[in-house]
């Protein structure tokens, strides 16, 4: 049977954030799908000003397009991880009925579930000071050391930093204004994860997309690690967390709908 994960990225970043995980999913056998959104638009420096015409809606067809390729091509929907808003993404997918399994790492939340705190409104300081949906952002880097890499080696914030991308103010008001996701359409196995330490996407906002998805049409799973902060992706214990999700694709597969 055909593996295939499609690997979403969070605002600000691209399909380069998979790097670290990736290859233990592939020793398992994953074929790994980790596309970029939108590289034309979303770049590092001076974005074109169409980027800012793209909202979030844009971003979930990109996706949604994606994994029926993928399906076109293996005869199976993929599995599907997404960080930060790429796991709001997984999640509209999963209600779609797009991917076979789906794991929400440290998401940004649908509506019902939003908490902001004051770690949230320093990440993202420059962002909600100016909020205008015609122009185009990137995260400022104080507010992605703080809020982002706090448990990542400081020697490595530069670098990371350096990979950052410019989204539409669009989609950063879109994801504040709230996207509703009903659970009850939810008929596939799906792990949210939450970390203890992060302050952009904070524990007890996960905690309740973990909530909600327990009462799916398929009850989801939830786990929380309490030394990992928002770039979980590629911090230290970023490999356990993978270990994890690869046992717990393995143990869901068999539910996963015919």
């Amino acid at each position: 049977m055909a593996k295939t994960l499609l690997m979403i990225h969070g605002i600000g970043c691209g399909g380069d954030v998979w790097d670290t995980m990736m290859p233990a999913f592939e020793a398992d056998g994953w074929t790994c799908e980790a596309p970029t959104l939108f590289p034309d638009r979303r770049v590092k420096q001076t974005p074109p000003a169409n980027l800012a015409e793209l909202g979030f809606d844009d971003y979930v067809t990109a996706m949604s397009e994606k994994a029926r390729e993928i399906a076109k091509a293996t005869g199976e929907k993929p599995a599907v991880i997404g960080h930060s808003m790429g796991g709001l993404i997984a999640q509209v997918l999963a209600e779609r009925g797009d991917v076979s399994q789906a794991v929400f790492l440290t998401p940004a939340q649908p509506k019902e579930c939003s908490v902001i705190g004051l770690s949230v409104a320093i990440t993202f300081l420059n962002i909600l000071l100016r909020r205008d949906r015609t122009k185009s952002y990137k995260v400022w880097e104080t507010g992605f050391r703080y809020g982002v890499m706090n448990c990542t080696p400081k020697r490595r914030h530069a670098e990371i930093y350096s990979q950052a991308l410019y989204d539409s103010g669009k989609v950063y008001g879109d994801i504040m204004d709230g996207i509703e996701i009903d659970e009850a359409n939810i008929m596939i196995p799906t792990l949210t994860i939450a970390a203890g330490k992060d302050r952009a996407t904070l524990p007890s906002a996960v905690r309740k997309v973990g909530e909600k998805y327990a009462k799916a049409g398929v009850p989801g799973d939830f786990r929380e690690y309490p030394g990992n902060a928002h770039w979980i992706v590629d911090e230290p214990g970023t490999e356990q967390v993978v270990a994890d999700i690869i046992g717990w694709l393995a143990r869901t597969r068999a539910k996963v709908p015919a």
